[in-house]
């Protein structure tokens, strides 16, 4: 099952996804459960309220890109609700209210599952609600990223589907996503008899970056990390200082060879580098987590090898979101 709600989708975390209904579906690898989708799954495309109609999956392609997601200036913390009327108008994952919320871009893996002409849409006048595929769902829960559906629920729950669904595949487990939820908690083990071993290898490639900036930061800063020095080429990433919007910000002098993990303190700003020194700080929330050891310690490369204008722009985002933390953390009423 999936949803596709356009501007009613109830997740106030990321901007929403470019659906076009009745040819394609898009996600990215930020969704929990995202490579279960494959060639071949027939998918229930609903909205918030009912079915729109189902499709085949007649090939998915891949991308590398970038999505901005809204991160609470308290914590860190993914931001999940939006309060229309109340205020403060978000809440995030660790439970803070605030008005204002720290809009960042993370990469990601777009996909996009085309459907070819097989989407069918809903007949009007018929009514299909939500609810009654979500009864039909296998182990149903709302936290989860990914809903599978059994025709056996379906005959008893939304009889009215299986006309449509008869025409586009034959009796078998429905897979699909559902952008609704927050990440699960858990999932229930479901066999796979796929070797999903080398989609995730190839996942992971594209996280690195475009294969020639890659390459240049390795060339440029030797294989290891310019914060921890790790020279485990497999944990080794390409990271842009200013963060990536198109080709023009592939220069090697907008480029760190970073650690997966502090690659990921970067992009959330809980990582910083001082512009003149390229002295490392760190985020108030990361301090006693594992890695006050680089904390104030110097980045391993020559100032020179990397564009002034680009860390001052990073170096006043990282400031700003420390700051941000601080007084949030300072006009908290569970400061003692």
């Amino acid at each position: 099952m999936v949803l596709s709600y356009g501007e009613e989708r109830g997740y106030a975390g990321n901007e929403g996804y470019a659906d076009e209904l009745e040819s394609v579906y898009r996600y990215d690898s930020k969704v929990q459960n995202h490579l279960q989708i494959a060639k071949g799954d027939l998918l229930i495309i609903c909205d918030k309220r009912q079915v729109l109609g189902v499709a085949n999956v007649a090939k998915i392609d891949t991308a590398e890109a970038t999505k901005r997601q809204k991160k609470c200036p308290t914590c860190g913390a993914t931001v999940r609700t939006e309060r229309k009327t109340l205020r403060p108008r978000f809440k995030c994952e660790e439970g803070h209210f605030v008005d204002d919320v720290l809009s960042i871009e993370i990469p990601c893996i777009e996909y996009s599952a085309w459907f070819d002409g097989t989407f069918r849409e809903i007949p009007e006048g018929a009514l299909i609600s939500i609810e009654q595929v979500r009864a039909a769902c296998i182990n149903f829960n709302k936290q989860m990223a990914m809903q599978q559906v059994a025709l056996s629920g379906l005959k008893e729950f939304a009889p009215a589907l299986l006309p449509l669904i008869q025409q586009l595949a034959s009796p078998g487990p429905i897979h699909g996503l559902t952008l609704a939820a927050a990440d699960a908690l858990e999932e229930p083990y479901v066999p796979n008899l796929e070797d999903e071993r080398a989609r995730v290898s190839r996942e992971i490639r594209a996280r690195r970056g475009q294969k020639v900036f890659r390459q240049s930061l390795r060339d440029r800063f030797g294989d290891k990390c310019l914060v921890t020095k790790c020279q485990l080429i497999d944990l080794l990433e390409a990271a842009h200082i200013v963060p990536y919007r198109g080709d023009n910000d592939n220069h090697v002098m907008n480029g760190l060879l970073l650690r997966a993990d502090v690659h990921t303190l970067f992009d959330l700003d809980l990582l910083g580098i001082e512009p003149e020194t390229l002295k490392i700080h760190l985020h108030d929330k990361v301090k006693g987590k594992g890695y006050d050891t680089w904390d104030g310690a110097l980045l391993d490369c020559d100032a020179k090898l990397l564009s002034r204008d680009a860390l001052e722009t990073r170096w006043i985002k990282f400031q700003r979101a420390q700051k941000r933390a601080r007084v949030a953390n300072e006009l908290s009423p569970s400061r003692p």
